[in-house]
């Protein structure tokens, strides 16, 4: 295998990071300063952060007019946004005239801007794709539904999101995983036979009548064991519950598939799902044996059992845990000796009319295994493990009949991915044109532009030189076009630099990259291909043409999840989870659903072009049957997610009621209303309240109380510290008005002070109140919405910006600031849609020019 030389390597790192052109650099405006910073800052500010006194380390009447000082620069930052945030000077100093602070402010930002410009326009940042895109590019470029950036370092993040190309730097440990990958891709992608191996299809089924239901089975050679383990069986069905042993159906690793290659995992299954009577009748006749066990053994304390049996009864006729859903199957695939989780689902079908699932799944030769898993979860913590785990005890089983293994499976011989790489190439007499023709083409897609006949030539010297060590055209021809995949070219967005200071317009090939990566997370497609080719892409007609298709297409959900997952932290549910003694609804199923219901939450409302403020209220939720038990709205069926009108009395509707932005908000074991309050200002209001000032410390143990304090009168003990009140005056009251809210996102009423944090019932109500610096008052989640959605162009504009970083690959400044405003006012001419806000986005001159 060919290998980068270090020499090689450290080449290609300077060329990614190389400067393209003398700086520019920012020539300071005297004149203006004197005139407009200067004398507001003397009237208005010297008081708090002159010569006497310096409030946050921040002194003003000497701070240089240098707006190319990155130091000084993030000062006058900070000065800017705390007059337009009215949070400079303070309520209770005399305020600036609203138009003299207006000047102000707008001259500090036009400087601000001029000096990013300056700088920005210094250096040509090529962006490298993140692990996501290089999936979904290799995916649509070799035809290979495969993960291989699985494997490779996490992706920096900046601004929120990880397609930054200022941060998206390069590693010679990077090169070589790039490199091993495309000749996995390519192994993967092309074959050199010219049958299709041939299929097998096993179907093992468990024997009731052998010892722990173990069968063996040999076929084509192999040994196959199925083993049902202690799990019961009726009319044929094993038949399993999740409970303390998690019982399990499995057909042992004892097998090898005789081809690799992609396999259908195929099951007959059913379910069994008790209702709420069912429930309080297994419930109620196992209170009673261990209510009679414990009369017999103290006599004396009969009437301490029946109020024992009494509240354990209440328990099982009211949880709505035991509303239960359908089971639910794990599948767990065990390659070498590994197991893989590849698969977790609903089984609605009913006993009487089987259902027949199917999942695919990759396998290699070696030594293999399959185990099926009842994964519908009850927690030991709801009720006495003798209860639960009881037999007798109502519970969701999953039956399942027979399973089957059939592969591999390929719908064409050769497979798709084989033609659409070499096209109908066979490697005839002439090798070196069919060569020449299959590197031509690919390298035009790969690199996403039109290539010069030098480029292939170059590639094509690695064919030749390489042929005769060979033992197949197949084999040579995967040299060149794993340094295809390898190169710069392709995993770099490349967009060479003007030869001026002035930005250049985009050609059309590179506009049709930034749009495909802004959208699909991926390469362009052979239509959009075509339309960059012609040029026709130049014209705004066809461009927004382009972006409607692109929007339709499945492709865009990738643009829904990376986007989303980032703009509202989804992709931190599940790092911090609830525990689940205190929080027991929270189980895997539940966490994949949170996520589930706010990426569908947001297509919901791009699909449909739903006006945006819809994020921040809605009278509608996007749920499944798992989240329809949790919120309380009843008739929700099926684990797909879907649109349901919000009942009367449900306080959910926005992105503010989500379980995800609860859990992401919380510690594991309580809420945070700092945390929710910071995520409301920068996600929802695009305002960054900073970093905590430090050396703070925590809130004395030793206050008298403290233990019972409510979480209000924790943070009110906060506030008195005058540092820490500056920033927690504008955060605590967003995060006290979701306090209704736990750490799992469920609804309550109190305050628990019980042990570990478990709710009594003489714990606090909760307090929802909210009193704003500026003297607004507003309760509960209810409140919060009204201000928000009166807070003007606060949220369009941060959805603007965050948008706007997403699309250009790189965090924005004060120069980018007009942009911005204008994209807003393009969104409220046209319904405030996520569409009229992207269509503007890419029509900018700030997405067509380099």
């Amino acid at each position: 295998m060919i290998r980068f030389s270090l020499v090689s390597i450290c080449a290609f790192l300077a060329i990614a990071s190389a400067p393209a052109r003398a700086e520019s650099p920012h020539v300071a405006d005297e004149q203006g300063f004197r005139k407009t910073v200067s004398p507001f800052i003397e009237r208005h500010c010297v008081e708090c952060h002159g010569p006497d006194k310096q409030k946050g380390k921040l002194r003003l009447d000497t701070l240089p007019n240098d707006f190319s000082d990155p130091r000084t620069a993030e000062l006058w930052s900070e000065v800017v946004n705390a007059v337009n945030g009215h949070e400079m000077p303070p309520e209770e100093e005399p305020q600036p005239d609203p138009e003299a602070a207006g000047v102000f402010a707008d001259w500090l930002a036009a400087e601000l801007g001029r000096a990013e410009l300056a700088q920005r326009g210094s250096r040509t940042v090529l962006r490298r794709m993140n692990r996501e895109e290089y999936n979904n590019t290799i995916r649509d470029l070799v035809g290979v539904d495969y993960q291989p950036a699985e494997g490779f370092p996490e992706d920096p993040s900046a601004g929120g999101f990880d397609n930054i190309g200022s941060v998206l730097t390069l590693s010679p440990l990077q090169i070589e995983l790039y490199y091993d990958a495309a000749f996995e891709i390519l192994d993967r992608a092309l074959v050199d036979q010219p049958e299709a191996p041939p299929s097998i299809l096993w179907r093992v089924k468990a024997d009731p009548n052998s010892e722990k239901g173990q069968t063996e089975l040999r076929v084509d050679g192999q040994r196959l064991i199925t083993r049902a383990g202690d799990n019961k069986f009726d009319n044929g069905f094993v038949v399993m519950r999740k409970e303390a042993g998690n019982r399990t159906f499995s057909v042992r690793g004892d097998f090898n598939v005789p081809e690799e290659g992609e396999y259908i995992i195929r099951f007959r299954a059913a379910s069994r799902v008790p209702d709420r009577a069912a429930v309080v009748e297994s419930a109620k006749k196992l209170l009673g044996v261990r209510k009679a066990e414990q009369d017999a053994a103290h006599p004396n304390r009969k009437q301490y059992h029946q109020r024992e049996f009494d509240n354990g009864l209440r328990h099982f006729e009211e949880s709505p845990f035991y509303n239960y859903g359908p089971p639910r199957v794990q599948v767990i695939r065990n390659l070498g000796g590994t197991p893989t989780p590849i698969a977790e689902m609903d089984v609605p079908a009913s006993e009487t009319d089987p259902g027949i699932y199917e999942i695919r799944t990759r396998m290699n030769t070696e030594r293999a295994g399959l185990t099926f898993s009842a994964a519908y979860e009850i927690p030991n913590s709801l009720e006495n493990r003798r209860i639960q785990g009881h037999e007798e005890f109502a519970r969701p089983e999953l039956l399942i009949d027979w399973v089957e293994i059939e592969g591999p499976h390929y719908p064409s011989w050769p497979p798709a991915s084989h033609t659409q790489v070499l096209g109908t190439s066979t490697g005839g007499k002439n090798e070196v044109a069919e060569a020449r023709e299959i590197i031509s083409r690919f390298m035009h897609f790969a690199y996403r532009r039109e290539v010069t006949a030098s480029e292939v030539d170059s590639k094509l010297a690695l064919f030749t030189r390489l042929r005769a060590e060979k033992s197949s055209f197949i084999e040579a021809i995967k040299l060149p076009l794993a340094a295809v995949l390898s190169s710069t070219h392709f995993l770099f967005l490349v967009e060479p630099a003007a030869p001026e200071d002035d930005p250049r317009p985009l050609n059309a090939f590179e506009l049709a990259s930034r749009l495909s990566y802004f959208l699909w997370s991926s390469m362009p497609d052979a239509e959009l291909f075509r339309d960059a080719q012609s040029d026709r892409l130049m014209d705004k007609d066809v461009l927004l043409a382009q972006i409607d298709r692109m929007l339709k297409d499945p492709k865009s959900r990738a643009f829904v999840s990376n986007f989303s997952g980032q703009w509202l932290g989804l992709r931190e549910v599940g790092s911090n989870p609830p525990v689940r003694s205190l929080y027991p609804d929270y189980d895997r199923h539940f966490e994949t659903s949170i996520v589930r219901e706010s990426e569908a939450f947001f297509a919901e409302i791009l699909d449909n072009d739903l006006d945006v403020r819809n994020f921040i209220k809605s009278d509608f939720v996007t749920i499944n049957e798992r989240l329809g038990r949790f919120y309380g709205i009843p008739d929700v069926k099926g684990d797909e997610m879907r649109r349901v009108p919000v009942p009367s009395g449900i306080p959910r509707g926005g992105v503010v009621t989500q379980a995800s932005i609860h859990s992401i908000t919380s510690n594991g074991t309580r809420t945070s209303p700092v945390m929710r309050g910071v995520w409301v200002l920068k996600t929802l209001l695009g305002s960054d309240p900073g970093l905590p000032v430090a050396n703070v410390g925590e809130i004395p143990s030793d206050i008298p109380g403290i233990d019972k304090a409510t979480v209000r009168q924790r943070l009110a003990i906060h506030r008195e510290n005058p540092s820490c009140a500056r920033c927690h005056n504008k955060i605590d009251p967003l995060g006290l008005s979701l306090e209704n809210f736990n750490a799992a996102g469920q609804w309550r009423e109190q305050e628990g002070h019980g042990q570990e944090g478990r709710i009594n019932d003489n714990d606090p109500p909760i307090d929802a109140s909210a009193r704003m610096p500026d003297g607004s008052t507003f309760v509960g989640v209810a409140g919060l919405q009204e201000e928000l959605l009166k807070s003007g162009d606060k949220f369009l504009t941060a959805l603007s910006s965050q948008l706007h970083t997403y699309a250009l690959g790189r965090e924005l400044g004060f120069s980018d600031r007009p942009a911005v405003d204008l994209s807003v006012a393009a969104m409220k001419r046209d319904g405030r849609t996520l569409r009229a806000l992207i269509r503007h986005i890419v029509t900018s001159p700030a997405f067509s020019t380099k």
